[in-house]
């Protein structure tokens, strides 16, 4: 062969290898990989910002709220999640109360079409960890106080957004007038409401007995308080018979008896709707009514200030030797649903919805307490009751699984048992119909 071909064999070589070798270079450069110092690829898409290289993902989130004002306020700070999130648009499904809520995600996950996060209350988690991701590695989840407290098994499943204290609220030009001092105990707590009674003027306390739940800071929180014990129902599914004489339970529920029998409740007290109960005690019918912080915003927005709104712990101990507890609950759990296709976004979500500027304008609105290290309410109403009542928390804790199986297995519902009691049904007959269903459950 002559040495031009050869130099020309040598020249087409010579192109063939920088036609490849660009080709390569081309298709890295498509691929976004290049090579750093050390010849290891780095993927220049990680560099990318994720709302121009990811899909547009939808993610579902549900919640109940009863208070419109709220739900605008959510839609509005969702938006802006979805603005500084191009890829992900969040959308809110809202129902109206918790009861109407929680039968919608009970038939949702029987058909596993639950929302991708959706909203629970701390009683329901045993129900739904099934459904739900765990969420230990979040950074937001390290910052929640109250989150390791309602773990399950290890894991933490939802964030609860918000605590606050359960109280009784007063009118207190209605005191005032009457000469009336707050009560400590449970004998000086129906004492009172017997006075404001005999004055015929007021109804002592408004309670709305037709929606059965208003029963609740009797009911549901009385054993559980003068229990002594956070875990009090938990410890309940240790045991074959925990309703009968002599158990926490019966002496709650004698203590309760004792007020439904004081006649304190108005005229038709389960015929009074929770609206018309509040409306009652806002138009000084009434002169008492419990229930959690979130009332005071509801009567603020109805009178227009809180000048005359006092309030006080719920006195279950009996005498003044006891310590008085402050039961304190948290709400507005949130978490992903096991089966969201879009997890990580999930994820992201929760990570922006808890951060401290977002969360902080989330506590404001709600106006109740901080669930949040480093993050305070901006509530001077509550800031004020606490300055006048040092007393230390009593945080209410759901019963654990087993006691959540037994439950569910006898349908055990305490405020169908208020509204038993209130139209006379004996604590005696109450304990011992709960402690035959109780063990044949526990042990069946």
């Amino acid at each position: 062969m002559s040495k031009s071909a050869i130099g020309k064999g040598m020249l087409v070589l010579m192109l063939l290898l920088v036609s490849v070798f660009s080709a390569a270079c081309g298709n890295n450069a498509k691929s976004g990989n290049t090579s750093n110092n050390d010849g290891k690829a780095v993927n220049q898409q990680e560099e990318t910002p994720a709302n121009t290289s990811k899909e547009k993902v939808t993610l579902k989130m549900a919640m109940w709220d009863s208070n419109n004002d709220f739900i605008d306020f959510l839609t509005d700070k969702v938006s802006e999640f979805n603005q500084e999130n191009p890829n992900v648009t969040v959308e809110l499904e809202s129902f109206k109360g918790d009861g109407d809520y929680l039968q919608a995600m009970k038939v949702r996950a029987s058909a596993d079409s639950l929302p991708d996060i959706y909203e629970l209350k701390p009683n329901w988690l045993n129900d739904f960890k099934e459904n739900l991701t765990p969420i230990n590695d979040l950074a937001v989840t390290k910052q929640n106080q109250y989150a390791a407290t309602y773990a399950i098994d290890g894991n933490i499943y939802a964030l609860p957004s918000v605590s606050f204290p359960e109280l009784v609220y007063y009118n207190k030009s209605i005191f005032e007038e009457l000469s009336l001092e707050v009560p400590t105990t449970w004998p000086q707590f129906i004492e009172v409401l017997q006075v404001i009674k005999a004055n015929d003027k007021y109804i002592p306390y408004a309670m709305g007995g037709k929606d059965a739940w208003p029963n609740y800071p009797f009911n549901e929180f009385l054993p559980h308080s003068i229990s002594g014990d956070e875990n009090y129902l938990s410890s309940t599914a240790t045991e074959d018979e925990p309703f009968g004489e002599g158990t926490v339970f019966y002496q709650g529920y004698s203590q309760i008896a004792d007020l439904y029998n004081a006649d304190v409740m108005g005229p038709d007290p389960l015929g009074t709707s929770w609206d018309q109960a509040t409306d009652l005690f806002v138009s000084k019918q009434a002169a008492v009514i419990a229930s959690g912080l979130w009332f005071m915003p509801t009567y603020s927005s109805k009178v227009g200030n809180t000048d005359d709104l006092g309030a006080f712990p719920m006195p279950y101990r009996m005498t003044e030797s006891e310590t008085l507890k402050l039961m304190t609950f948290t709400d507005q759990f949130y978490g992903i649903n096991s089966n969201t296709k879009h997890p990580e976004e999930a994820k992201a979500f929760m990570e922006w919805f808890y951060s401290p500027e977002v969360y902080q304008t989330y506590i404001d609105t709600a106006q109740l307490n901080s669930a949040f290290e480093g993050v305070e309410a901006n509530v001077p109403w509550l800031q004020q009751f606490y300055e006048s009542n040092p007393i230390e928390p009593f945080v209410y804790i759901p019963g654990d699984a087993e006691y959540t199986r037994i439950s569910n297995a006898i349908q055990l519902d305490v405020k169908a048992l208020g509204q038993d009691m209130m139209a006379g049904k004996k604590v005696s007959d109450i304990a011992s119909e709960l402690n035959g269903k109780w063990k044949k459950a526990k042990n069946g």
